[in-house]
């Protein structure tokens, strides 16, 4: 076999595992929305109580992902995904065991910590495996995310439907979920992931700036995540008591907004190969922000749908573009910023739902509805500092 044939060999399955990695994820976590409500009977809680898991479940993320450099450092990218992707399936299998309040937070703790690890390890190999291959992936993959987030769901709603008990379909669909990906994960890069060169031709690419620039790239993150949370949990919200939307309609909009942002992903790579970072994120802030405005001004339903999707297609590529950035930006001992960046992300995910409530309660949704579109001005403003070395390949 020739040098450029292994060589093809090599990035096809590099590209394929972190995919998996990427896909796995997603679905184990999409798995576990559509038994919420089964959750919530077998435990014997309140809306409060399973608001009380859930934030046990957020707390989990938060920490997993400050916990994630330590442990990539310690045993590698690598080793972080192979072991974390069995432990949130694990976790997640273990849920229909939980018999009270108690029970049920630890294990949505032990969810988010799995998965926030996982999160922060996997986006480091993909940043590896284009400094490796030259070759720009980072956009495509948060795509298979994506659309493999809607898989996992799609899978729980038919178990749900099919009227398979909870403990039956979460261990086996998890079990099925690890046992399809963890062979593949093998082909996972080795080596240094979550550290930079700091010699040679490859250090040359490496952008050494300061922390007000990783603060931006933070600050993307978030507001980036604040707009995604708010529209995934207040979008239905908005068309139903907002604009009087009917019951059929109103989950259109978290499909739309899905289905663009998983597209806009798929071509992100393309896109900043003929433009740069910095103007792909400024045009699809851009376009979010006039999106909504737009959409605020003018109450129609079938207009606030048409918006929600082009601010899928829009804010689609902010995030994977922003974490690429993080991960060719070195901070101390040659560590990249991609972890605390994640963590930022994150947080905004939790910030933006929860601000939106207490001010759609005090001025009405409409009102409300304006923090995601200061949160996508921001992204808009902040763009530049995106900006990196793009990988040598095309």
């Amino acid at each position: 076999m020739s040098a450029v044939s292994s060589q093809r060999t090599t990035l096809r399955r590099s590209w394929t595992a972190v995919a998996a990695a990427f896909s796995s994820h997603a679905v184990i976590a999409g798995l576990l929305g559509p038994w919420m409500p089964d959750l919530k009977d077998r435990t014997g809680i309140d809306d409060g109580g399973l608001g009380l898991a859930l934030a046990g479940y957020a707390a989990g993320l938060f920490v997993g992902t400050r916990l994630a450099g330590p442990l990539v450092r310690a045993i590698g990218g690598r080793a972080a995904v192979r072991a974390g992707i069995p432990a949130m399936a694990v976790a997640a299998a273990l849920l229909p065991a939980a018999d009270g309040l108690a029970t049920l937070t630890a294990i949505f703790v032990a969810i988010g910590l799995a998965s926030g690890c996982v999160d922060v390890a996997m986006n480091i190999e993909a940043v590896d495996v284009e400094r490796r291959f030259g070759r720009r992936v980072m956009t495509a993959i948060h795509g298979a995310w994506s659309v493999s987030l809607f898989v996992g769901a799609g899978i729980s709603s038919l178990g749900v439907a099919a009227a398979v008990p909870i403990s039956v379909h979460l261990p086996i669909s998890a079990g099925i979920v690890t046992a399809v990906a963890f062979p593949i994960l093998r082909w996972l890069p080795r080596g240094d992931a979550g550290t930079l060169p700091t010699e040679g031709a490859d250090a040359d690419d490496v952008r050494r700036r300061g922390a007000s620039t990783v603060a931006l790239l933070g600050l993307i993150a978030g507001s980036s995540f604040l707009l995604e949370g708010v529209a995934m949990e207040w979008s239905a919200v908005y068309l139903r008591d907002g604009l009087g939307a009917a019951g059929g309609t109103v989950g259109l909009a978290v499909v739309v907004f899905s289905a663009g942002m998983a597209a806009s992903r798929f071509i992100g790579d393309r896109l900043v190969g003929r433009l740069g970072q910095p103007i792909v994120v400024r045009i699809g802030a851009g376009m979010a922000v006039m999106s909504l405005t737009v959409m605020l001004l003018v109450p129609s339903v079938a207009l606030s749908i048409v918006a929600f999707g082009v601010v899928g297609l829009g804010m689609g590529p902010v995030v994977p573009l922003a974490f690429r950035s993080a991960g060719w930006t070195a901070r101390t001992r040659g560590d990249t910023a991609l972890p605390i960046v994640v963590t930022a992300g994150y947080t905004g995910s939790i910030v933006g739902p929860a601000l939106v409530g207490p001010l759609a309660d005090a001025f009405g949704l409409r009102i409300a509805f304006v923090v995601p579109v200061v949160a996508c001005a921001v992204v808009a403003v902040a763009a530049q500092a995106t900006v990196t070395t793009d990988p040598p390949g095309r």
